[in-house]
């Protein structure tokens, strides 16, 4: 495991803010080496005949040639070793394997005073203790460590393989290293002037042009860990650029050997540096091109950078995994199968294209392409087999009948006495129109009267034309039996087929989360449904886009039911069934952003409100009593995972603590909003054209 921490430190004298870098790396690589140039007391000692007369080990000047060739092919000015630094390095090396009980995680580039080998807490405190002396004009320094280690050169390639770590030792402002390695512990101590030095170009760029070799994946192994900011464990092989001066734009480009795109995710740090994450794994052996346009401060042109690498030994599929072992479609029904490749890694991905192959147990009554598309023909029940290579896996496939339909006749809602002025008016209009619904009797509606499970799934079945008395059954001895038999016959999970009581009780909006599920062809239950019927944008919570807004436990009245069938049937184009196995949630869409749904009548103490306006306009409001009569900012930014600012919007609190207050257009999707109150900020996002509040709190 890598971590990494930095501290900021203004170089005296510099035009440009320096960093001082702390890093720290842990990988579970064993083998044991000798001290190298100093011994446990921090004297020089004898180097060996390898490198007799240059006063560093051999291990040393291999690592220092390996970095300075990694530094020169990127366009980066060449480091020298330094020997004040390099007693420095391993003096630290001697003293954290001597204390590391006492230095977990980032602690492990400090030193506590008192303990044996003490020479400073910090990296320069050590250089400086050490011999090394800062220019009076400023300076940068840095430190990085690697664990178990065998060599000075192998610890340098675990550095560069990771993001914040390389960026310390292809740093420019660093013009002299100190490198120790005891007893497998690697300390790459840096100095400089503090001052930037040019850079081929302008630009320097790792992998570097023309590379070869390069691994194909970054599996996280750093603290801070950046791949966190996207919630994902892995990505491909991190590619980095970094330009002399602030890069104020910047898009980048990368494709494989055939052309195609290769998606990404990106990282921008410290005003130059830009850290592309490719979202899957590298393939071995393949040759990507990045293509860079970007803009650095004080230029008026836009420069580009092209540059290509070649990836080494990619790693092995081990297994294929069905994206789903059960699929449920209809006669005439068409799907696109998906299967996963699980590596050797520990990763998976997605295999497209001709990477993996698909055929039936059955010729006749379900059509296979190699590709993976699947078409029902005749129902019945099939097998699936997916391989690639030696590899292959299997997946059932059940094909519904087609449902028998019929036009069902429509109600005139103008006869109807109980429905002016409800907001459900359009959806109501709607399912009468349509024949989904009916009047309750003697001319009215009853919007406000409650929905029993067996209605709404006759309401269901009604929305999507299908013909329930052809599938009545020879005795009927209850009105919804027809509706029933296609729900048994379909593994619809409505709990009126066992329990005939059940038909008449009110159904809840989780019921109908899971049954929706269903009608899509999945088995989800409990909030996984709520989880996607929100993620599919199905059905609308009630107060809100999120779990808690569904209000599963909440009946729904015939007004609501009418508003949920209307919003839900150009979205979900046809019912299928529910599988047997219940569906890996896994494959549950994103929940997306909260959207508030109806702006609160009043605002409870410590609400934050806003609202982004069609025109693009913002307005945010609010409650914090204890703030009352004081100006607050609202810190306004774009929205994602890595926000920009934009501006700060002053607010002015009432008598009662109350404010509001109009800003913008902004020309952005989603907005990132903080309302700074001593101690502590208020967070909420808000995306284009909806509401939101928040009472979630960011301790400062």
């Amino acid at each position: 495991m890598l971590f990494v921490r930095k501290e900021r430190n203004q170089a005296i004298g510099s035009p440009r803010m320096r960093f001082i870098h702390y890093s720290v790396l842990f990988v579970l690589l064993f083998g044991v080496v000798s001290t190298g140039l100093f011994g446990a007391t921090g004297n020089l000692v004898a180097a060996d005949s390898a490198s007799e007369g240059t006063g560093y080990t051999t291990d040393q000047l291999e690592g220092l040639q390996f970095l300075n060739e990694v530094r020169t092919r990127a366009g980066i000015p060449p480091v020298q070793l330094n020997a004040a630094i390099t007693k420095a390095a391993i003096s630290h090396a001697e003293f954290y394997n001597a204390n590391q009980a006492d230095l977990p995680g980032l602690s492990a580039h400090s030193e506590i005073s008192g303990k044996p080998g003490y020479t400073g807490r910090s990296v320069m405190d050590r250089m400086k203790a050490a011999g090394w002396v800062p220019r009076s004009q400023g300076y940068a320094a840095g430190e990085v460590m690697h664990f178990q280690q065998k060599s000075s050169k192998a610890a340098i390639q675990g550095w560069l393989d990771t993001a914040y770590h390389r960026d310390i030792i292809l740093d420019p402002s660093y013009t002299e290293i100190g490198i120790g390695l005891v007893h497998g512990t690697a300390v790459l101590d840096a100095g400089g002037p503090g001052m930037t030095q040019s850079v081929g170009g302008g630009i320097s760029v790792y992998p570097y042009d023309q590379q070869t070799d390069v691994p194909v994946g970054f599996y996280g192994n750093e603290m801070p860990n950046p791949l966190e900011q996207f919630d994902v464990d892995y990505s491909g092989y991190i590619i980095s650029a970094a330009t002399d001066r602030d890069m104020v734009s910047h898009k980048a480009v990368i494709t494989d050997d055939k052309g195609t795109e290769i998606p990404y995710h990106e990282e921008f740090k410290n005003e130059n540096t830009l850290f592309i994450y490719p979202k899957s794994i590298l393939k071995g052996y393949h040759q990507y091109t990045v293509s860079l346009e970007y803009q650095v401060d004080g230029a008026l042109d836009t420069r580009t950078k092209v540059w290509s690498f070649t990836t080494g030994k990619g790693h092995l599929l081990t297994q294929l995994i069905p994206t789903y072992k059960e699929i449920v479609i209809n006669e005439g029904g068409r799907l696109q199968l998906q299967t996963e490749g699980k590596y050797d890694d520990g990763t998976t991905d997605l295999l497209l294209g001709d990477a993996v192959k698909y055929s039936s147990n059955k010729i006749n009554g379900l059509s296979v392409s190699s590709t993976g598309a699947i078409s029902g023909i005749k129902s019945g029940d099939y097998i699936i087999t997916a391989s690639s290579g030696t590899l292959s896996s299997q997946l059932k496939v059940k094909v519904y009948p087609k449902l028998k339909s019929k036009v069902y006749p429509a109600a005139d809602p103008s006869k109807l006495t109980d429905i002016a002025g409800n907001k459900a008016v359009p959806a109501i209009e709607w399912a009468l129109k349509a024949g989904v619904m009916t009047e309750a009797g003697k001319g009215l509606f009853k919007p406000d009267a409650a929905v029993s499970e067996a209605e709404f799934w006759t309401m269901l079945l009604k929305a999507y034309n299908v013909h329930i008395e052809a599938y009545q059954p020879a005795k009927m001895k209850i009105w919804s039996d027809a509706a029933y038999l296609i729900a048994k016959d379909r593994n619809f999970p409505l709990n009126g087929i066992s329990n005939l009581s059940a038909r008449d009780s009110q159904i809840t909006r989780l019921k109908i989360a899971e049954i929706i599920a269903a009608a899509d062809g999945l088995n989800f239950k409990n909030y996984d449904a709520v989880n996607f019927v929100l993620g599919k944008d199905y059905v609308r919570g009630v107060t809100e886009l999120s779990l808690i807004g569904y209000q599963g436990g909440k009946g729904i009245t015939r007004a609501e039911a009418a508003q949920i069938l209307q919003y839900l049937r150009p979205k979900l184009t046809e019912l299928r069934g529910r599988p047997i196995s219940v569906t890996p949630n896994s494959t549950l869409p994103e929940l997306p952003p909260k959207v508030l749904y109806v702006k609160p009548d009043s605002f409870k103490d410590h609400s934050f409100f806003a609202e982004f306006h069609e025109d693009h306009t913002l307005t945010v409001e609010g409650k914090f009593t204890q703030f009352a009569g004081q100006a607050l900012k609202v810190r306004v930014q774009t929205g994602g995972k890595n926000p920009k600012q934009i501006e700060d919007l002053t607010v002015t609190l009432d008598s009662e603590g109350r404010f509001k207050a109009e800003s913008g257009p902004y020309e952005q999707a989603s907005l990132n909003l903080y309302l700074a109150t001593p101690g502590v900020s208020y967070y909420l996002n808000v995306q284009y054209n909806t509401m939101n509040v928040s009472q979630y709190t960011v301790t400062e």
